[in-house]
Parts: structure tokens; sequence; C-alpha cells
């Protein structure tokens, strides 16, 4: 992994989202080439690609609701949201969508529009692509190393896991099993749904070693269209 090009990717992030409106078009121009540098970035966001419906995601993300007025729903997909925007950013690039009719229509009636824009595109695309590169896992691992001195009286702690973790991990489990419901059944794929089944029946058992078990084994199928998913269970559980 070249943590230098994906540093480069990241300040260009930044510096959109600390623009102003007028400079904006060209700092998403210098953000897209920073990515297109970026060759780990690049083989991200080619992953989040390969299964996104362009047509049917942006015709789900700028909608008209029961008023009239137009606005932006986000997907609660990780990879449809990095898909999103990269081809969102690029259509800006390339004038297929008029970036000031675009700031005014989906976001117009936010105080700011532009930094409405910027909080509810920008900001998660880049948290995302900081954590698929484990950015924030190190910010989590110096919160660790402050806290050694509490390790022994936390020990008791780092065994528990909440009700509420095993219950989010069988509904990720679900999802799963919906999005490869119509995918090719390789054996990967097979394997996934196995192991998904699997975490749905014994979800309610409360058992750490089955849950973590059987998340190390999702993870070992490597399958690229539940990566995002199966990151998130592995986030829940501190895997």
């Amino acid at each position: 992994m070249n943590r230098a090009e994906i540093d480069k990717f990241l300040e260009a992030c930044d510096d959109l989202l600390n623009c102003k409106f007028l400079v904006s078009e060209y700092k998403i121009q210098r953000l897209l080439q920073q990515l297109a540098s970026a060759s780990d970035v690049c083989s991200l966001v080619g992953e989040c690609l390969e299964q996104f419906n362009r047509d049917r995601e942006f015709a789900k993300t700028f909608v008209q609701d029961g008023q009239g007025d137009f606005v932006c729903l986000m997907p609660s997909e990780e990879y449809k949201v990095i898909a999103l925007v990269f081809c969102t950013l690029v259509d800006i690039e390339n004038k297929k969508i008029d970036f000031v009719d675009f700031i005014k229509r989906f976001f117009g009636r936010e105080e700011n529009p532009f930094k409405a824009f910027l909080d509810t595109m920008i900001v998660p695309f880049k948290k995302l692509i900081e954590e698929a590169f484990s950015y924030a896992e190190n910010d989590k691992d110096e919160d660790h190393h402050d806290n050694e001195d509490d390790e022994d009286e936390d020990d008791d702690d780092d065994d528990h896991v909440d009700d509420e973790v095993y219950e989010n991990v069988q509904k990720i489990a679900v999802q799963i099993l919906s999005e490869l419901q119509f995918s090719r059944q390789d054996n990967d794929t097979q394997n996934a749904i196995t192991i998904c089944k699997a975490i749905v029946k014994t979800a309610k058992m409360h058992d750490m070693e089955v849950t973590f078990s059987l998340a190390i084994a999702l993870k070992s199928t490597k399958v690229k269209q539940i990566k995002f998913y199966v990151k998130e269970i592995c986030h829940l559980l501190d895997l």
C-alpha cells in the first residue's frame, strides 16, 4: 500500500472541503487527478463500481419529495456511497452535471447549500476511504496506548459484547444474503451465504466465540461484493 499516494488524495479531499464555492470545480478536478494517481484508491473505487448500477442509484438518490422539492438521499451501503460520489464528481468534471444547478436543486433549501453538499457527499466519501485503508484504526491504536494503565480494570469488559452488537451483526448478515441472492454462485459466494445463514441462526445464542469464529470465516471468503459489509461486522466485533 502506497501511503504517500493516499495521503495526497486525502489532502485533495480536504482542499475541496475547505475551499470556497467559486474554486470548487477546480478542487474537484484536482481531487480526481490525485485519485487517478493513487493506485490503491483506484482499485478500491473500481471494486465498488463493479456492483454499482449508476442509473438506478442516481434515480434513488436524487429525488423529489412529497412537496415537490428535490433532495439528495444517500445510499446506506458503503460501496454505493463511494461509487455514487465518484460518478457524481466525474460527471461534474465532464460537464454532464451543471454544478451550480446541481447545488441549487438538491441542496438549495439549506442555509449554506455548498456546505450541505460537502457534508452530505464528500465527508462520508473521504471517511470511508480512510477507513478502508485503516487510517481510523491508527487513531484507535494511539488511544489504546494512552489507556494502557487501565488495561487490568477493563479485562472483563474486553470479553463482553453487548446484546445490540449481536443483533447488528445479524442484520448485516441478512443484508449480505439479500445482496448475494442473485449473484454468480461461485465457491466463495456459496461459502459466504452459508456462513451468513449460520450467523443469523446463532445470533440469539449471544455466544462470543461462535460469532467471532463465523465473522473470521466470512472475512476469509474475500467476496468483493460484500467487502464493506464484512468490514462493518469486523468493526462491530473489534476484529
